[in-house]
C-alpha cells in the first residue's frame, strides 16, 4: 500500500497556542500601529497644526472659536491631528479645560442619536435611551446640561464624517441645530469642527446652515512615500522591540501605501499585518515577504469568497439576476423576472431543482443582506408586491467568479428566454415590455 511521505495533519489549536507563547516575541506596543493612537509627535503635520491651534487657542480664554472644517482624504491624518490639538489645548488651561466630544457621524447619525450621544458622553452614562423621547425634550435637557456641567468652559463638538449627515433628508436640520446652540446657552459656549473627505459635501445643506458652518476650513494633503516611511519610522520605535525590522520593510510599506492616496492609515495596517504574520509563524524578524503576504490578506475581497461559498441555488439566483442586468441595460430588474430566468438555468443544469418563488425570495434577502445587491419593495397595484433589484458587486467581479464555476461558467454569455421575447413576469402574470 502506498502511502504519502506527509500525513495529513490536523490543527491543533492547543499545539498552536503552546508554540505562539514560546516563540519569538516582536511587539513592544501593538496600540502604536493603530490608527487612533496619538503619538508625542505627528510627522509632516506641522502647518495642520498651527492652523487648528491658532483656531482654537482664544479658548484658552474663555472665548468661543469659530466653527471650521476639515478636508482630505482618508488616511490623512485628520482625526489625529484634532486630537493631538485637544490633548496640548488641555495641558495649557489652567481654570476651565475645554470639552472635547467626537461624534462618528457613520455609526450616530440621526439627529435623536448625535444628540443623546453628546449628552450622555458629558454626564458619562446612558442616561437618554437610543429611541424613545422627543427630540425638543432631549434638546431642551442638553442645554441644561452644557450649562450646568460645562459652565463657562467650551465644549467642542466633531462630526466626524460630517459628510454622512449631510447628505440625509434630516441632515440640515441637525447641522442647524448645533451651529445655533450658542443662541440658547447662558454661560457655556460650542465649537463645531466638522471632518470630511468629500471637498463638495456642503452642496446638499441649507444656505442657513453653510452660513453658520461658515468659511473656514483646512485641507490636508496626501501623504507621499518618503513622508509616511517617517511615520512609520517613528511608530515603528514604539511599536516594535530593536532590531526587529529588516531593512528595506518599512519603505516597502510606505510605498505600497503611496499608491492608495497615501494613505497612512494602509501604512500602519500594512506593518502591523506584517509583524502579526511574522510573530504567528515563529519568526524572529520582519521581512518583505511577510509585507506581500500582508498585503494579499489586506487586498482579499471577502465578497468573493462569500459569494464562492454560497450554496449553488444561491449562486444560480445571483447569476440570473446578472443576466438581466446585462442583457436588459437601464431596464428594472424585478423578482418575478428572477424566478423565471432562473427556472430556465435550472432545467439545464443537471441535477439542480427549481425552486419556489418563495425560497427565491429568500435567497434575494440574504444577498441583500450581504450587500452583494439591493432589493426593495414596491407595490404594483392589482398585480400585489414586487421587489426591483440591483447589483452592488461590480460585475466584472461575477463574470471573474461565475467563471471558475464548473456549472455556470458556460451561462455567462446565455440570454435568456424572458429577454429575447422582452417579457416580465410580475407573481403569475407574464406582460411583454412596451417599447
Amino acid at each position: 500500500m502506498l502511502t504519502n511521505d506527509k500525513e495529513y495533519e490536523k490543527f491543533s489549536i492547543d499545539r498552536f497556542y503552546k508554540n505562539y507563547l514560546n516563540g519569538p516575541r516582536l511587539f513592544k506596543s501593538r496600540d502604536a500601529l493603530e490608527p487612533s493612537y496619538i503619538p508625542e509627535d505627528l510627522p509632516h503635520r506641522d502647518n495642520e497644526i498651527e492652523q487648528i491651534a491658532s483656531k482654537t487657542a482664544c479658548a484658552l480664554r474663555g472665548e468661543t472659536p469659530s466653527n471650521f472644517l476639515c478636508y482630505g482624504m482618508t488616511g490623512t491624518g485628520k482625526t489625529a491631528t484634532i486630537r493631538f490639538v485637544s490633548q496640548k489645548l488641555a495641558n495649557y488651561a489652567s481654570d476651565c479645560k475645554p470639552w472635547w466630544i467626537y461624534i462618528n457621524c457613520s455609526i450616530v447619525s440621526t439627529p435623536y442619536r448625535i444628540l443623546a450621544h453628546i449628552y450622555n458622553t458629558i454626564v458619562k452614562k446612558d442616561e437618554i435611551p437610543p429611541t424613545g423621547l422627543p427630540k425638543d425634550v432631549i434638546f431642551k435637557k442638553l442645554l441644561g446640561l452644557l450649562d450646568n456641567k460645562v459652565d463657562n468652559s467650551i465644549c467642542f463638538l466633531v462630526l466626524d464624517e460630517i459628510d454622512m449627515i449631510a447628505d440625509k433628508k434630516n441632515g440640515n436640520e441637525i447641522l442647524y441645530d448645533l451651529t445655533r446652540l450658542n443662541e440658547n446657552l447662558d454661560f457655556c459656549r460650542t465649537c463645531l469642527i466638522g471632518i470630511s473627505n468629500k471637498l463638495n459635501f456642503k452642496e446638499n445643506l441649507d444656505p442657513r446652515v453653510i452660513s453658520s458652518l461658515g468659511e473656514d476650513h483646512i485641507t490636508f494633503l496626501t501623504y507621499d512615500a518618503k513622508e509616511l516611511g517617517d511615520i512609520l519610522n517613528e511608530r515603528a520605535k514604539i511599536a516594535f522591540y530593536d532590531d526587529i525590522i529588516k531593512e528595506g520593510v518599512i519603505p516597502l510599506c510606505a510605498a505600497l501605501a503611496a499608491k492608495e492616496h497615501g494613505d497612512a492609515r494602509k501604512a500602519l495596517q500594512l506593518l502591523r499585518k506584517a509583524g502579526e504574520i511574522a510573530e504567528r509563524t515563529q519568526n524572529k524578524h520582519i521581512t518583505g515577504d511577510h509585507v506581500k503576504k500582508a498585503q494579499d490578506e489586506l487586498e482579499r475581497d471577502h465578497t468573493i469568497d462569500y459569494i464562492k461559498g454560497m450554496p449553488l441555488q444561491a449562486q444560480v439566483v445571483l447569476m440570473s439576476i446578472y443576466l438581466i442586468s446585462r442583457f436588459r441595460q437601464n431596464k428594472l430588474t424585478i423578482s418575478g423576472d428572477v424566478y423565471e430566468v432562473h427556472g430556465e438555468l435550472t432545467s439545464k443544469i443537471p441535477g439542480l431543482r427549481s425552486l419556489t418563488r418563495r425560497r427565491i425570495s429568500d435567497y434575494i434577502n440574504e444577498l441583500c443582506l450581504a450587500g452583494i445587491i439591493t432589493a426593495q419593495k414596491k407595490s404594483v397595484g392589482f398585480h400585489g408586491n414586487t421587489k426591483i433589484i440591483k447589483l452592488v458587486v461590480e460585475t466584472k467581479v461575477l463574470e471573474g467568479i461565475f467563471k471558475e464555476s464548473d456549472k455556470l461558467r458556460s451561462f455567462l454569455n446565455y440570454k435568456p428566454i424572458m429577454i429575447q421575447n422582452n417579457k416580465v413576469r410580475i407573481n403569475k402574470d407574464v406582460f411583454r415590455k412596451l417599447n
